[in-house]
């Protein structure tokens, strides 16, 4: 457990410290292949990453844009920061975007090195003609990984990420036989210069490129330091989400280094219960969606036992004791615990809202559910709820070096736009003084774009997206995210997205809820045909609605047979439903 506060200047002291503090503990465990695990320490993957960055300094990188994409690997974060510490300008993409889209985006930020996962060779070699701007394309491949370099460097445009290695070991030899003072210096960081070039989610056309410095992702770090100080080198953070995710870098892949955790890397979506069980985390980093299919397949599976009253009168018990100063949560639910591999003590959630009851549940038995909100501009953390703390519906405080105000349209409105200041906040977008003048305030503040408020206290509370807001027949602003969250507690319910619909006659507007349904669940209670199943959601739906204001009503259900579109990182695209 690390209690040192650290103030982090820049990204490469982050590796130094931890391999100076923590150099024969384990930094990375991931699954090579299907039955071989691979172990790194901070030591190994210290001067892993010195050779690469030496590797990248001598292809030239300074100055120029690296693109990384693929799944979450070991390669993918020494590129991320190999790239910043040569001088260069990392570019991570979502290798779930579309084909024109990736090579549009690598065409946009004039990229001069790829760095790839071996599944998009043959779409390279086929539109090499469409980026120009590219020398060099860098395969990775998790299954051939090794920290040992091979015999020769091959000098060629595709290359292996083992070839560039090779290059970097035999200059990282001549670099520690060399006492030239003016050899390399990898603490020789402009933190002030672009570093992060991200690519907001949206389609090529409505994209943003938000430019980020070493400050800013430093400055996340540091606050994060305080917040995560109960963590320590006995901890495991696995990791789900996608690196190219600010969230899931910010928290999952750059924060362990400061209390030398070790990071476990997933085998993808499909196999996170199968990870879960081998990895035994005390800490996963999650999107709402994620917890709340943990939170209904453990419902569900109580129920199917028989044990939904046991649960209850547990829960109860603990409480009890608690009042008294006596934890027995751990004990009380250990089957449950063991669902997560017995050691699960923390989730981080952020990225979207989340049901308070998921929160109150995972608290009850024993599981801490900390809230965090950030965004990609502010690199991008701006409150998060410390892991000693319980909030069941706040989003946290701001960090320490974050300023947060709300900006009302209204002098009667009980909320309104979040605003931050701190050195976490953006450059601006790429190419876009537009667009970066549009989301300043006259004195330099960032407009996030959601709405919320501050209570008494310091928390922030998400009431919605701005882009998102319904505006009801009676003028009155209607968050969907609100009602989806009524909504997702139906166990008829796997997904719901709420929109509003205007009529062209009238002009009034209706609040539509397009449910996904869970057919497990329906099938489980004897609804086996659109319409038994479109009767018993209405009817729950109907009932919710007395719990809500009368403008906030869903008036229509609609019945949805595929599962909504998302982003990697899980996030329905709500654009796409109308």
């Amino acid at each position: 457990m690390s209690k040192e506060k650290f103030e982090l200047k820049n990204l490469y002291e982050l590796v130094d410290r931890a391999n100076n503090l923590f150099g024969d503990k384990t930094a990375f465990r991931f699954n090579r292949t299907k039955d071989e695990e691979i172990s790194i320490t901070y030591n190994e993957y210290y001067h892993y990453v010195r050779k690469l960055t030496l590797a990248m300094n001598k292809i030239g990188v300074k100055d120029q844009k690296v693109v990384v994409m693929g799944e979450t690997s070991v390669q993918w974060i020494a590129t991320y920061m190999a790239t910043v510490f040569a001088g260069g300008i990392i570019v991570p993409l979502d290798p779930g975007l579309l084909h024109e889209e990736l090579i549009n985006f690598i065409k946009l930020s004039e990229a001069k090195v790829v760095v790839y996962s071996n599944t998009f060779e043959a779409l390279f070699k086929e539109h090499e003609a469409e980026m120009p701007s590219v020398e060099k394309f860098v395969m990775t491949n998790k299954a051939l990984f090794t920290l040992e370099p091979d015999e020769e460097y091959i000098d060629e445009k595709y290359i292996s990420y083992r070839s560039l290695l090779t290059m970097g070991d035999k200059l990282y030899e001549e670099y520690n036989e060399s006492a030239d003072e003016g050899k390399f210096d990898f603490n020789d960081q402009d933190t002030e210069k672009l570093s992060v070039l991200l690519f907001t989610s949206g389609t090529t056309g409505t994209s943003k490129g938000v430019m980020l410095n070493q400050r800013n992702v430093c400055a996340v770090e540091n606050d994060i330091h305080p917040v995560f100080s109960v963590l320590g080198t006995d901890d495991l953070i696995l990791s789900v989400l996608p690196p190219h995710h600010t969230y899931e870098l910010a928290t999952t892949m750059l924060a362990p280094f400061m209390f030398g955790a070790t990071i476990a890397i997933s085998d993808g979506i499909k196999y996170v219960v199968k990870n879960i069980k081998q990895y035994k985390p005390t800490v996963m980093t999650l999107v709402p969606l994620f917890a709340s299919t943990f939170y209904k397949t453990i419902k569900k599976n109580v129920e199917k036992q028989g044990k939904t009253k046991k649960l209850k009168t547990g829960m109860k018990i603990s409480k009890l004791l608690r009042t008294f100063g006596i934890d027995m949560r751990r004990k009380l639910f250990k089957d449950l615990h063991e669902v997560f591999g017995g050691r699960l003590q923390y989730l981080i959630v952020g990225g979207a809202a989340l049901n308070p009851e998921i929160v109150d549940f995972f608290h009850a038995i024993g599981i801490q559910m900390s809230q965090g909100y950030g965004i990609t501009e502010c690199a991008p953390l701006i409150s998060v709820v410390p892991l000693d703390k319980y909030n069941r519906s706040s989003c946290g405080k701001p960090m320490d070096g974050v300023s947060v105000r709300i900006e009302k349209e209204r002098e009667e409105d009980n909320y309104g736009e979040i605003v931050v200041t701190g050195k976490n906040v953006m450059l601006g977008y790429y190419n876009r003084p537009d667009l970066t003048a549009e989301v300043m305030t006259d004195d330099g503040w960032f407009r996030t774009g959601d709405y919320g408020y501050i209570d008494k206290k310091g928390y922030i509370y998400i009431t919605g997206r701005k882009k998102n807001i319904i505006i009801a027949s009676n003028g009155k602003n209607v968050f969907p995210e609100e009602i989806e969250e009524y909504i997702e507690t139906i166990p008829y319910v796997s997904e719901v997205v709420v929109v509003g619909r205007e009529c062209e006659k009238t002009g009034d507007v209706t609040i539509v809820a397009v449910v996904v349904p869970n057919l497990e669940e329906c099938d489980a209670h004897g609804l086996h045909d659109d319409e038994t199943i479109y009767e018993a959601i209405n009817h729950a739906v109907h009932d919710l609605n007395q719990k809500l204001e009368s403008f906030k009503h869903v008036g229509v259900v609609e019945l949805r047979h595929e599962p909504f579109e998302k982003t990697a990182s899980r996030k329905i695209k709500r654009f796409l439903v109308k």
